[in-house]
């Protein structure tokens, strides 16, 4: 997955997230459009064509994310709007992250949510369409999701999770969207649910999942004795 930007210069925040608050030893997949002052008496939407058109043909990604940072926000250039009528041969999700109105986990949700479901609407079944069953001898498995890239202790979680889950039987399908590849997401129906790990990143997924693909959401999270036992 890469993400265009569309920025003003000093507006690349997502160097400083990745680098220096995750501690991540490489640049995040990030392109940022970059246009500055004596730009704004002109046209930007070339620049993001440009922009669009050279990022995807030097990363060759699977998904093309496209948004634009707070400050670009208030100029409503709109480069999601430009990204599909590009003609890219790339699957392309435009983001509206609302910078203004709402708070970031509230992004990260809307990202997740807008991944899952461009990578998925179209092999939803019909309404009415029950799930097949599982093959026989086949372990049950859930989904984890909500885990992130900032999120404190993720990781940890998950080892936890993988072990809590093995001890009755349940193996882990697919962790999201942490470390999750496109192709890895096309398998999130795969699962025979899924488990809301973080419901500030993961909610509005696991609802869509749920109405789409009949999956149900186990929403309860081991923490402490008593929620161990009601997982």
């Amino acid at each position: 997955v890469h993400l265009v930007l569309h920025s003003p210069q000093g507006d690349t925040f997502a160097d400083l997230l990745f680098t220096m608050i995750e501690r991540r030893d490489r640049r995040p997949p990030v392109t940022y459009t970059t246009f500055q002052a004596r730009d704004l008496g002109g046209d930007t939407a070339a620049l993001v064509l440009r922009t669009l058109r050279e990022a995807s043909e030097r990363f060759r990604p699977e998904v093309l994310l496209v948004a634009d940072s707070c400050t670009a926000e208030l100029l409503q250039a709109q480069p999601g709007a430009l990204a599909t009528t590009a003609g890219l041969n790339v699957p392309v999700i435009p983001l509206e992250m609302l910078a203004y109105s709402r708070k970031e986990n509230w992004g990260a949700s809307e990202t997740f949510y807008a991944l899952v479901r461009g990578l998925l609407a179209s092999r939803a079944p019909p309404a009415g369409e029950t799930r097949p069953l599982r093959p026989a001898g086949q372990r049950p498995r859930v989904n984890l999701l909500g885990p992130s890239a900032l999120g404190v202790r993720c990781r940890d979680d998950i080892e936890e999770m993988r072990k809590l889950l093995d001890s009755v039987g349940v193996d882990v399908n697919v962790v999201a969207p942490l470390g999750a590849s496109p192709r890895d997401l096309l398998r999130l129906p795969d699962a025979d649910a899924n488990v809301c790990l973080y419901a500030e990143v993961a909610d509005s997924t696991c609802t869509w999942l749920q109405r789409a693909f009949r999956q149900p959401t186990i929403r309860t999270v081991p923490i402490g004795i008593e929620g161990t036992r009601a997982f």
